[in-house]
């Protein structure tokens, strides 16, 4: 008699081999895979596991990434491919003339839809694994956009150009806190997954009108000498501390 041996309710199925795939389109495939995967379980995650969610071994993973953060530096390529700052620059010149509040919210506007939810925690991650590089790339990207909003503010407040004085650290600290509270919207999405009550057009929008409003008085304080000598002394490398 034939004894067939039939699995275990509690014994799990083989994982299924991965097709065998031409090395350009395996390489994108662990790069896409691993960008959902240190999302959801950040840099610390094994690659071991990375691997098994593809149906790949770790070896085959390690022939085409010398490293784990060689793996992780091609996630930040592949996420920054057309960071969220591309072209706002040009969008925010291109509104010349309107009112400030309106620029901003027309710039962030188009930003944020960027800000996808593997980016929003790729990027929330980073910074809770101590892995600081994208942060500062992300910095160096948006500083073109920061210094064009803040001389605009500068100008329309009578204040000094920034040829004739340079940034501010109170200032320096005034964009960031601009970009931080609207990239909120998309953390608070996308990483705490809390209830929203407005849309994106709404919170942009208020966002803007409470920025606009502070950074005009704030900006008058500190350059009528009123702040701390650390506030009012030059900015230090925005590019490489706007974190």
């Amino acid at each position: 008699m034939t004894v067939t041996a039939i699995m275990g309710r509690d014994e799990p199925a083989a994982r299924p081999r991965a097709a065998r795939l031409a090395g350009d389109v395996r390489r994108a495939q662990i790069i896409a895979a691993a960008c959902q995967f240190f999302a959801e379980n950040g840099f610390s995650g094994p690659t071991r596991d990375l691997a098994a969610s593809i149906g790949v071994t770790q070896a085959l993973l390690y022939r085409y990434f010398g490293s784990k953060n060689e793996l992780i530096d091609a996630v930040f390529v592949e996420v920054f491919q057309e960071h969220w700052s591309v072209g706002a620059l040009e969008r925010f010149e291109e509104s010349a003339g309107a009112p400030m509040v309106d620029r901003v919210a027309e710039v962030y506007g188009h930003m944020l839809p960027r800000m996808t939810p593997t980016a929003t925690r790729l990027f929330f991650r980073a910074g809770l694994d101590a892995y600081p590089e994208p942060i500062h790339l992300s910095a160096r990207k948006s500083l073109p956009l920061w210094t064009a909003m803040l001389a605009e503010w500068r100008r329309e407040e009578g204040l000094p150009t920034l040829a004739g004085k340079p940034m501010l650290e109170g200032e320096r600290m005034l964009m960031i806190a601009l970009q931080n509270a609207m990239t909120m919207i998309r953390v608070r999405e996308h990483v705490f997954r809390t209830p929203r009550w407005l849309s994106d057009a709404d919170e942009i929008r208020q966002i803007a009108e409470t920025q606009d409003a502070g950074v005009r008085a704030v900006l008058r304080r500190l350059h009528s000498g009123d702040g701390s000598e650390r506030r009012r002394a030059p900015a230090s490398d925005p590019a490489l501390e706007a974190a």
